[in-house]
C-alpha cells in the first residue's frame, strides 16, 4: 500500500491554501479591490511595503465556519482599532489564526515569543550594538530599535506570544504605547500618536519634529497577544493595566474535521475524538462534579490540542497501528505515561472509556510498539512493512553518505553497534515520526539507549548531528543566538547548534529537555509546528515551501531575501530531543516542571523502554569477551538485583533502588574488566560499582542477599599488590602502565606533572591506597573516565596525584562550588584592547593536548552544570561559550570545522572526585545524576594495617601502641556515623592531624590534643558520651572530654609559668561583678558582657549564654557565644550561685504551671523521654540532614545588581543594565508546582493486645517511646513535614491522637497523646483493623496537597489470629502509587514478625523488638523519600 507523505508540518498549509479557490470559499471571504469582507464586515487592503513580513500562506482552513467567525471578531476589532487578545488552551491554534489573519489581510507583522528571561528593554524597546561605521572609523554604540518600536512606527500588527511565561513588570513598558500609542526611546527618540503628530504637523515643518526627536506612530500599528487562561494552567497573571488594554477572545480548540465515511480509520478517528473530547468535558465540569479544589487527580491528563490531528495523520498513513491503539496515542499523549503513572482510578477510567467507544486495546502489551518495521531508505523513499502491506513514502535525507539497514553503523564517530528487536522498533518509530514531517522526544530511563537510536537514525538517513546540550540556565535566546565581539571589537550575533541545523540540513538534537524550563522549550514552539523562527537578530527563518513561494510572488531571488533577512530552513532539518525520565513511575513534580501540555503539543513522543533481559545479554556478548561463565552469573544477579530494585512495581520503589543502580553500561564496563583481566572478582566489581560502603545498611544487606542467590561470594583471601617500576613501565599488581613521554618542548606540561615527595604535600604507601591505584590503572587501560567519591579526608586527592605522578601524566585542575557555571567550566572571559576574548579553561586545554583532567570537589556544584561532564565523558561533545565545540575525531576527516571543532586527544581522560551523597556533605548527588558514564571508585578509609602503616610514617616517634587505639577508636566513630549517634563521618584527615600533633608535642596530654579535632562538637553533649567510651574501650586514658576538657586547661604543670590575660587599651574590660540573679530587660539585639540584657553572652547576673551568675541558660537566636574562663566563673560569691539555683527552679515550675504539667507529670515524661533520648538525636540528625539540602540559593539572573554575570559581558559593553547575577531564592510562576510539605501519617496499633502483651514483650511502651520519639523529632520541622498521628484497634480504625498539621505545642501535650494512647489500649474491645487502617490512612493521606506521602504503620503481627492475610495487607499498602506505605511490627508471637515481612513488598515490612531499632529503621525509610 502506498500513501502520500506529509513531508513537513507546511504540507497541510500548502493543502489548506489549496482551497482558496473553492466557490464556498470564495462566497465566505470575499477579495475586492483594496478590501476584505466576511460577512459584511470589511476592511481596506493596503500594498505591504516590506511584503516579506507578510504570512505567505494561511495556516487554518478557511472554508470552516468557526475559523471564519474568529476572522470576522477580528476585522470587526480592526476598524475599532482595537488590540486584540487570543486565550485558550496551550497549543499552536491561537498563533495560527493571527497569523491566518494577517495573511488574510495583508499586514506585515513582527512577532516575539515571550519566557521568563524576556528583557523589556532590549528585546522589546531597543538594544545597543557596538558597529564600526567604517573599514577605517572607530566603534560607535548605536541603537537598534526592537520588535514593538518597529511595529509602531511601521505600522505593522506585533503579535507578542506567552504572555503568562513573561515576568511581571516586562510587559508594562508596552502599556503607553498600547493605550496612548506613546513611548520613550532609550536612543531619545518620543513616539507620539499619530493624531498628536499629525496635529503639531499642520504648525510646525517636519524638520522641526525631526530635530525634537518626535516620531509618528503609524496609526496602522496593532497588538495581537497569545496566552493561557491563569489559573487553571500555570503561569503569570495579567497585570490589571495591561489586561484593560485589550479585547480578548477564548479560542477552545477546533474540532479535527473528520468525513462521514465508513471507512475503518475513520471510524477509529470518530471514536478517538469521541474519546478526546470527553476527557476534555470532565475537566470542563470538574467543579461541579467535585467536592473541593484537590478532587481532581483522578481525572485522566488531557491530550494536547495538537493530539488529534497527529493521530489522523499516524493512522492515514499507517492505519495498521489501530491494531494497539494505545501506543499509537502515547506519541502524542505523554501526560499519561512520562514521568506518570495513572491511578488504579484513572487506569480503570481510561479502560471504561476504551470500552464505550470501542477503541481497541491490547490485554498484555508487548515491548513492540508498533505495527511497522522500517525495510528500505533509498535516495528518495523510505519504505514500511506491516505483514504483507508495505508503506512507501517520499522522504527527506541528510547531506552525508546514508549507512545501509545491514550495517552495524550508528554515526559519523563510527564504535560498535548491535542491531537489536527493540532498537529496530525504536528507529522504525522514528522514522514513521520523520516521513510524517514530525520532531519527536526520545524518553526513557538512563541508560536505556536514546544516544544509540539517534545515532542510528541518523546513520540510516544520511545525517550529520549538531547536539545542543541543554541546561537549567539556558534561556530561550541562548538556544537560538548569542552575542558576541569580532575581532575589531563590534558586536554581532552568533548561530546556535540548532540554527546551524536548520540552514544546513541536519539534525539537532536538544540533549536533556528535563534540564530546562518549559517556557524555554515552548518558546520554540513556531520552529517546530510552523517551521518558522524569529531570531534574536531580526533574522526570518521560513520553510523551504514558504521561502520558495515567498520568491515566485515576490520576484527575489534567494540573496536579495537573505538581505532583507529571510532565510531558508532546510528541507531536511529535523529535531530529536531527548529526556532521561522514568517510564510509568511517578516522578517528582518537580521533575516534570518542563512537560506542560504546551510542550506535549509540539512533539511526537516515543518511548524508549529499558533494555530487556535477552537483548541485554546478547549486547554483553557481543561487545565483550568476557568468559560466559561470569557473564552468566552477571546477568542473573543484574535480574534479580532489578526485579528487588522495582519492589513489586509500586510508586515508593524501595530503598535499594533509591541508593543503586545496575545500567547496561555498568555491566559492559564489568564485562570489559573481566574480559581483561580474568582474574577480576565480580563480587568486588559489583560493590564497586554500586559504592556498596555508602548505601544504607537496608540496601547493602539487600545487596549481599541477592549476590549469594546468584553464587557470587567475597574472595577468602585479599590480593596484596605492589608498585614496580622501570624507565619505560609501571607495575601495579597485575596491570602494567607505559609511563607517559612529554614532548620535549612542552615545558607547561612538565611543570603539570604532580609532586608528592615528602617535601612536598605527602604521601605515605599503604596497602589500601595501592589497591585503589590499581583498579585506577584498569580503567587507564581501558581508556575510561574516572568517578572517585568518598568522606572527606581519606586522600582522594593524594592517590590521584601519586597514581599520575608514577606514570608521569600532566595534570590540569578544576574546582567546582555552588556558583560554578557551565561557561566557567568550558571558558574564561577577558577583555584585550576593548575585545571580548575567551581564553581556554583548564577542561579544554586537557582534552586539546591530552592532559588528565582532575574535578574537584563535583558534588558541590548543581547537578544541572556538572550534567555537562557527562556528554563529555560518554560521547566526546560539548559545546563551548563560544560556538566552539569539543569532539571526538570523526571517520571522515572532511566533517572537520577548523574553525570551530577542537578534537579530542586520544590521550585525555578525567577523574572526577567527589564527596558521598547525603547528610553532612550537603553537597549533590552527583553519582545518582550522572555517575554511570564513569568508573565509580569509593575510597574509603584504610583498613586497620594501612592505616597503622601511613600514620607510623607519618608520625615515627608517637607509640605503635597509642596509634594502634587511637585507630580502633575511630574506627568506633566512624561506625557510630554510619549507625546515626554522631553527626560527623571522622577520617583519616582528622586522626593525622591529632598524631601530627603527638609527634610535634609529645608532652602534651592526649585529652588536650583531642580538643584540636573534637572542639567543634562541645555543645554537643551525647557526642561525647561516644567518644569517651570509645576511647575507653580501647585503653586510652582520657578522663575529661568535651566541656570537661576545655574546663581542664591547656594542661600545664603545676610549677609552669601561669598564664593570664591582661587588659589593655580600655579594650575587652573584665566583666561587672555578680551581684545577684535576673532574668534582665529584653530586645532583639546581640549583647556581649554587662548584666542588663537577658539572652546575652559572656555576662554577669542575668539569664543567658556563657556567663557567671545567671539563673538559667537563655540563648538568643543570632547571638555570638562569648564564653568567660573558669577563672572568672569561680570568682561568683556562693550567696549569689545558691540564688541563681532557686531562681532556675522557679523558672522551671513556672514553665511546668504554663503547660499545666505537674512535677509528677513531668517526672514520667523525663522517664520515657530519657528511654529515647539518644534515638530522639538519631532521629534529628537525619531529618535535618534531609531539610539543609533543601536550602540551597540559586543565581537570579537579569539583576540590575549583584555580581557581574558573566554571559552578559557583552551586553554590558553595550550599555544594557540587567547584566548582574545574585543569589536568592527562586520565585516560581504564578500557579507552577511549589514545594510542599512532605506529608507523613503514623498508623499506631493501640488494640488490646498492646496492653495485655505489654509485660510479655514491652510492646505497648516500645509504640509509646516510638510516638515521643516522632513528635519530638518533628516538632521544628513544621515546614517540611506535615504529619499526623492515628491508632487502631477493635473500636475504629481511625482514632486521631494527633490531626494533621496540628502537633502539640509541648511536654504537657506530648505526654496526654501519650496517656490516651495508653488509655486507649487498656479499655478498648478486642480486634483487629488493621487492614481497614490501613486503608483509610493511604486514602485520606492521598486528599492532601503534597510532594510526598508516606504512611507507616505500627503492629504487633498478631494478625493471623484474626485470619489476616498477608497478601491482603500487601495490596492495601501498595493500591495507591503516590502513597509510600510501610509497615512495622514493634511486637511479636514467637516468628510471625519475622514470617510476615518476608509476605510483604522487599524494602516495607520491617521488625524492631528494640526501640534502638527504630531510628536506624527510620533512616532507612527517609532516606527513600528524601
Amino acid at each position: 500500500m502506498a500513501a502520500e507523505t506529509r513531508n513537513i508540518a507546511v504540507d497541510r498549509i500548502q493543502q489548506i491554501s489549496s482551497q482558496l479557490s473553492s466557490e464556498e470559499l470564495a462566497s465566505a471571504v470575499q477579495k475586492y479591490e483594496g478590501r476584505v469582507c466576511i460577512g459584511g464586515v470589511c476592511v481596506n487592503l493596503l500594498a505591504a511595503k516590506s511584503p516579506e513580513k507578510v504570512p505567505i500562506l494561511p495556516l487554518l482552513d478557511m472554508s470552516r465556519q468557526e475559523t471564519l467567525q474568529n476572522l470576522q471578531w477580528m476585522l470587526r476589532k480592526e476598524k475599532l482599532g482595537q488590540d486584540v487578545f487570543l486565550i485558550g488552551p496551550p497549543g499552536p491554534m491561537k498563533r495560527h489564526l493571527a497569523l491566518t489573519y494577517l495573511h488574510l489581510t495583508n499586514r506585515e507583522h513582527e512577532y516575539v515569543a515571550l519566557h521568563r528571561d524576556t528583557s523589556a528593554e532590549s528585546d522589546l524597546k531597543q538594544r545597543r550594538e557596538i558597529v564600526r561605521e567604517s573599514s577605517a572609523g572607530g566603534l560607535t554604540a548605536q541603537w537598534v530599535d526592537g520588535v514593538a518600536v518597529r511595529a509602531a512606527i511601521e505600522g505593522r500588527v506585533l503579535v507578542i506570544e506567552g504572555i503568562d511565561k513573561a515576568e511581571r513588570n516586562v510587559l508594562p513598558v508596552l502599556n503607553n504605547l498600547l493605550e496612548n500609542r506613546e513611548m520613550n526611546l532609550e536612543d531619545g527618540r518620543h513616539i507620539v500618536h499619530p493624531s498628536r503628530y499629525d496635529a503639531l504637523l499642520k504648525s510646525h515643518t517636519k524638520e522641526e519634529l525631526d530635530s525634537w526627536r518626535l516620531v509618528r506612530a503609524s496609526d496602522r500599528f496593532r497588538v495581537i497577544a497569545l496566552g493561557v487562561p491563569v489559573p487553571p494552567y500555570p503561569g503569570n497573571s495579567l497585570d490589571p493595566p495591561f489586561r484593560s488594554r485589550f479585547a480578548s477572545r477564548y479560542l477552545d480548540g477546533m474540532q479535527y474535521p473528520l468525513s462521514d465515511s465508513n471507512e475503518p480509520t475513520v471510524v477509529i478517528l470518530q471514536k478517538l475524538q469521541d474519546f478526546i473530547r470527553t476527557i476534555k468535558y470532565t475537566h470542563e465540569i470538574q467543579d461541579q462534579l467535585s467536592i473541593s479544589s484537590s478532587d481532581s487527580g483522578n481525572l485522566l491528563p488531557q491530550l494536547p490540542q495538537t493530539a488529534m490531528e497527529g493521530l489522523a495523520d499516524l493512522l492515514d498513513v499507517f492505519p495498521e497501528e489501530a491494531k494497539d491503539l494505545e501506543s499509537a496515542m502515547q506519541r502524542f499523549w505523554p501526560g499519561a505515561w512520562v514521568g506518570n503513572l495513572l491511578t488504579n482510578e484513572q487506569r480503570q477510567s481510561f479502560m471504561s472509556l476504551a470500552g464505550k467507544f470501542a477503541i481497541p486495546i491490547l490485554p498484555q502489551r508487548s515491548q513492540k510498539r508498533t505495527q511497522y518495521d522500517l525495510a528500505a531508505v533509498s535516495d528518495i523513499n523510505v519504505e514500511f512493512r506491516s505483514g504483507s502491506s508495505t508503506v512507501k513514502l517520499p522522504v527527506s535525507l541528510g547531506t552525508s553518505p546514508r549507512r545501509s539497514l545491514s550495517s552495524n553503523s550508528i554515526g559519523s564517530y563510527g564504535g560498535a553497534f548491535v542491531l537489536t528487536q527493540r532498537i529496530q522498533d525504536i528507529v522504525s518509530r522514528m522514522a514513521q515520526a520523520h516521513a510524517l514531517g514530525v520532531d519527536m522526544v526520545l524518553v526513557g530511563p538512563k541508560g536505556s539507549g536514546k544516544s544509540t537510536a539517534a545515532g542510528r537514525f541518523a546513520a540510516l538517513f544520511g545525517y550529520e548531528v549538531e547536539t545542543v546540550h541543554l541546561f537549567r540556565d539556558m534561556s530561550a535566546r541562548d538556544v537560538l543566538q548569542r552575542r558576541e565581539t569580532r575581532h575589531d571589537g563590534s558586536t554581532h550575533w552568533q548561530n546556535s547548534p540548532l540554527v546551524k541545523a536548520a540552514l544546513e540540513g541536519k539534525i539537532a538534537i536538544l540533549d536533556g529537555l528535563h534540564w530546562v524550563r518549559a517556557d524555554t522549550i515552548a518558546a520554540l514552539g513556531r520552529l517546530v509546528q510552523d517551521r518558522e523562527v524569529v531570531l534574536p537578530d531580526g533574522s526570518f527563518l521560513i520553510g523551504a515551501r514558504s521561502f520558495d513561494l515567498m520568491k515566485e510572488r515576490l520576484g527575489l531571488s534567494t540573496a536579495k531575501l537573505n538581505a532583507r533577512g529571510v532565510h531558508q530552513i532546510h528541507p531536511s532539518f529535523r529535531i530529536i530531543a531527548t529526556s532521561s525520565v522514568l517510564l510509568n513511575h511517578k516522578a517528582h513534580k518537580q521533575d516534570m516542571v518542563w512537560l506542560t501540555e504546551e510542550v506535549g503539543a509540539m512533539f511526537q513522543f516515543i518511548e524508549i523502554g529499558a533494555i530487556g533481559v535477552e537483548e541485554e545479554s546478547a549486547l554483553l556478548h557481543s561487545l565483550t569477551s568476557c568468559p560466559d561463565n561470569k557473564l552468566k552469573q552477571l546477568l542473573d544477579f543484574a535480574s534479580r538485583f532489578r526485579q528487588l530494585a522495582e519492589g513489586g512495581g509500586s510508586g515508593h520503589e524501595t530503598i535499594l533502588a533509591k541508593s543503586a543502580s545496575l545500567s547496561t553500561r555498568q555491566l559492559l564496563r564489568i564485562c570489559r574488566r573481566v574480559a581483561q583481566y580474568p582474574d577480576e572478582s565480580l563480587y568486588t566489581a559489583i560493590h564497586r560499582t554500586c559504592l556498596s560502603p555508602f548505601l544504607p545498611q537496608l540496601a547493602r544487606q539487600a545487596l549481599e542477599e541477592v549476590l549469594m542467590d546468584s553464587g557470587i561470594y567475597r574472595l577468602d583471601k585479599q590480593v596484596k599488590y605492589t608498585i614496580e617500576q622501570s624507565p619505560s613501565t609501571l607495575r601495579l599488581g597485575d596491570v602494567t602502565l607505559p609511563k607517559y613521554s612529554v614532548p620535549a618542548d612542552d615545558v607547561e606540561a612538565r611543570a603539570l606533572i604532580p609532586h608528592t615527595a615528602e617535601d612536598g604535600p605527602g604521601f605515605f604507601d599503604n596497602e589500601v591506597h595501592t589497591r585503589v591505584m590499581r583498579e585506577i590503572a584498569v580503567d587507564f587501560v581501558l581508556g575510561e573516565h574516572l568517578l572517585l567519591i568518598g568522606n572527606q579526608g581519606v586522600g582522594k586527592n593524594r592517590l590521584t596525584d601519586r597514581f599520575l605522578e608514577l606514570i608521569g601524566r600532566p595534570r590540569e585542575y578544576i574546582q567546582l562550588h555552588r556558583d560554578s557555571t557551565v561557561q566557567s567550566l568550558t571558558m574564561q572571559p577577558v577583555v584585550e584592547k576593548g575585545v571580548i576574548m575567551y581564553k581556554d579553561s583548564p577542561l579544554v586545554r586537557a582534552v586539546r593536548k591530552g592532559r588528565v583532567l582532575i574535578v574537584d570537589e563535583a558534588d558541590k556544584a548543581p547537578v544541572y552544570i556538572t550534567s555537562i561532564l557527562k556528554s563529555l565523558a560518554e560521547t566526546g561533545e560539548m559545546p563551548l561559550g563560544d560556538g566552539r565545540r569539543i569532539r571526538p575525531p570523526p571517520q571522515d576527516a572532511r566533517l572537520i570545522d577548523p574553525e570551530r571543532d577542537i578534537i579530542m586527544h586520544p590521550d585525555f581522560r578525567m577523574i572526577v572526585l567527589a564527596n558521598r551523597p547525603g547528610y553532612p556533605f550537603l553537597g549533590n548527588d552527583f553519582f545518582g545524576a550522572i555517575g554511570e558514564v564513569f568508573s565509580c571508585h569509593a575510597v574509603e578509609n584504610p583498613d586497620y594495617a594501612s592505616e597503622l602503616s601511613l600514620l607510623s610514617q607519618s608520625a615515627p616517634a608517637v607509640n605503635q601502641e597509642t596509634l594502634g587505639q587511637l585507630i580502633h577508636a575511630f574506627g568506633e566513630l566512624r561506625q557510630a556515623f554510619d549507625d546515626g549517634l554522631v553527626a560527623y563521618p571522622y577520617s583519616l584527615r582528622e586522626l593525622m592531624n591529632i598524631v601530627k600533633h603527638m609527634q610535634a608535642f609529645p608532652d602534651e596530654p592526649l585529652e588536650q590534643i583531642l580538643r584540636n579535632v573534637f572542639d567543634f562538637d562541645v555543645h554537643r553533649k551525647e557526642f561525647f558520651e561516644v567518644l569517651l567510651a570509645a576511647l575507653k574501650k580501647h585503653g586510652l586514658d582520657v578522663s575529661h572530654v568535651g566541656f570537661q576538657a576545655v574546663k581542664a586547661g591547656s594542661g600545664v604543670a603545676p610549677d609552669e609559668e601561669k598564664l593570664d590575660i591582661k587588659w589593655e587599651g580600655g579594650k575587652n574590660k573584665p566583666p561587672p561583678e555578680a551581684s545577684g540573679p535576673k532574668h534582665g530587660k529584653t530586645d532583639d539585639k546581640a549583647h556581649v558582657g554587662g548584666n542588663q540584657w537577658a539572652g546575652g553572652s559572656g555576662g554577669s547576673d542575668t539569664a543567658g549564654i556563657g556567663g557567671r551568675g545567671g539563673p538559667y541558660r537563655l540563648h538568643k537566636k543570632g547571638q555570638p557565644i562569648v564564653r568567660l574562663t573558669d577563672e572568672q566563673k569561680n570568682e561568683v560569691p556562693e550567696h549569689v550561685k545558691k540564688a541563681a539555683q532557686q531562681m532556675g527552679r522557679e523558672a522551671l515550675l513556672k514553665r511546668l504551671e504554663e503547660i499545666k504539667m505537674s512535677t509528677h507529670e513531668a517526672s514520667i515524661y523525663k522517664e520515657v523521654y530519657g528511654n529515647v533520648r539518644q534515638e530522639i538525636r538519631q532521629l534529628k540528625v537525619i531529618l535535618e540532614g534531609v531539610q539543609a539540602r533543601e536550602k540551597e540559593r540559586t543565581w537570579l539572573h537579569n539583576q540590575t545588581d549583584g555580581e557581574l554575570d558573566e554571559a552578559k559581558i557583552i551586553e554590558g559593553l553595550t550599555g544594557e543594565s540587567s547584566i548582574y547575577k545574585r543569589r536568592g531564592e527562586e520565585t516560581p510562576e504564578h500557579g507552577a508546582i511549589q514545594n510542599k510539605p512532605k506529608r507523613l501519617k503514623f498508623v499506631f496499633d493501640v488494640s488490646a493486645s498492646m496492653y495485655s502483651y505489654n509485660e510479655h514483650d514491652g510492646r505497648l511502651n516500645r509504640s509509646l517511646e516510638t510516638a515521643l520519639m516522632i513528635m519530638e523529632s518533628l516538632q521544628s520541622l513544621g515546614d517540611k513535614y506535615v504529619y499526623d498521628i492515628v491508632g487502631h484497634s477493635g473500636d475504629s480504625e481511625c482514632i486521631v491522637f494527633v490531626p494533621p498539621g496540628q502537633p502539640p505545642a509541648d511536654e504537657m501535650g506530648r505526654l496526654k497523646v501519650l496517656q490516651t494512647m495508653s488509655a486507649h489500649s487498656q479499655y478498648c474491645f478486642s480486634g483487629d483493623t488493621t487492614l481497614k487502617a490501613t486503608e483509610r490512612a493511604i486514602k485520606d493521606i492521598a486528599k492532601d496537597d503534597a510532594d510526598d506521602y508516606f504512611t507507616l504503620v505500627m503492629s504487633d503481627a498478631n494478625l493471623r489470629r484474626y485470619g489476616i492475610q498477608p497478601s491482603a495487607l500487601a495490596k492495601i499498602m501498595e493500591s495507591d502509587p503516590k502513597v509510600n506505605c510501610a509497615v512495622l511490627f514493634i511486637g511479636s508471637m514467637g516468628e510471625e514478625a519475622k514470617m510476615l515481612t518476608r509476605s510483604l513488598p522487599p524494602g516495607k515490612a520491617f521488625v524492631a523488638l528494640n526501640t534502638s531499632d527504630i531510628p536506624k529503621i527510620m533512616k532507612e525509610i527517609f532516606t527513600a523519600i528524601a
